[in-house]
């Protein structure tokens, strides 16, 4: 696994605007090396946007990564290569130091060409980039660095329903990206706030089964529902 595998946080909630109600959230935040923050919040018009701002800069220690749809099809935005362009380049005035390209693969109507673009452009803002694409092969010829990141989302217990579409996996696929520095990153979710006995057990079964870097815990939409985190300690002290 390339040493020992750490906690990061995906957090899709809302940043509070009351000083001390965002103090407690960044002192839950500081437990966790790296930090995934949602859509929308690198807008100067969004209403979180300042409180978001002050979030990024109050966190000493902790790595922001903004995240940027980039989905075609099924739902999704459908921004243009232009708009995923000036989100990038609002993320990283915002101080972030990387960028999470979600509904990043085929399966998502992306191309290679698109999402080679994204990955660039990121590169060129200097950040670090983890691409969510189910298959991980998307990801093998697209510009990605050592260091870059591949997600592993919920591919061994999603929404609580373990094992929920493995038959869909290129498990093959895990290696090459590893050959090439490409860090395999990983999610386990359950259908409500995780508590402290359900990470003890999804925790080393994901880890064990991935063999990836870093792992992320949550409930409902990434605490887009609950605004919830989950204790990083809970999650150091399940890994195997």
């Amino acid at each position: 696994m390339g040493g020992p595998v750490k906690p990061f946080l995906i957090f899709y909630g809302w940043i509070p605007t009351s000083p001390a109600a965002r103090r407690e959230l960044a002192g839950e935040m500081a437990g966790y090396p790296v930090v995934v923050l949602g859509s929308g919040l690198e807008w100067s018009r969004n209403p979180d946007h300042g409180a978001a701002l002050s979030l990024i800069q109050g966190v000493r220690g902790t790595r922001f990564i903004g995240y940027v749809d980039i989905g075609m099809t099924r739902g999704q935005p459908r921004h243009s290569l232009a708009a995923v362009r000036k989100a990038l380049t609002g993320w990283r005035a915002m101080g972030v130091q990387g960028i999470l390209l979600d509904c990043a693969g085929p399966d998502y109507g992306v191309s290679s060409n698109r999402l080679r673009a994204a990955v660039a452009w990121a590169h060129r803002q200097h950040l670090s980039v983890l691409v969510n694409a189910f298959d991980p092969r998307a990801v093998l010829n697209v510009g990605l660095r050592s260091g870059d990141g591949w997600l592993a989302e919920n591919w061994v217990i999603s929404a609580g329903v373990p094992d929920a579409a493995t038959q869909g996996f290129s498990w093959t696929s895990l290696p090459l990206l590893r050959k090439r520095g490409i860090t395999v990153w990983m999610t386990a979710t359950d259908s409500r706030s995780p508590g402290e006995k359900w990470v003890r057990q999804w925790v080393p079964k994901t880890v064990n089964r991935i063999q990836g870097s870093w792992i992320a815990v949550a409930g409902p939409q990434y605490s887009a529902v609950s605004n919830a985190v989950v204790p990083a300690e809970w999650i150091d002290q399940s890994l195997p």
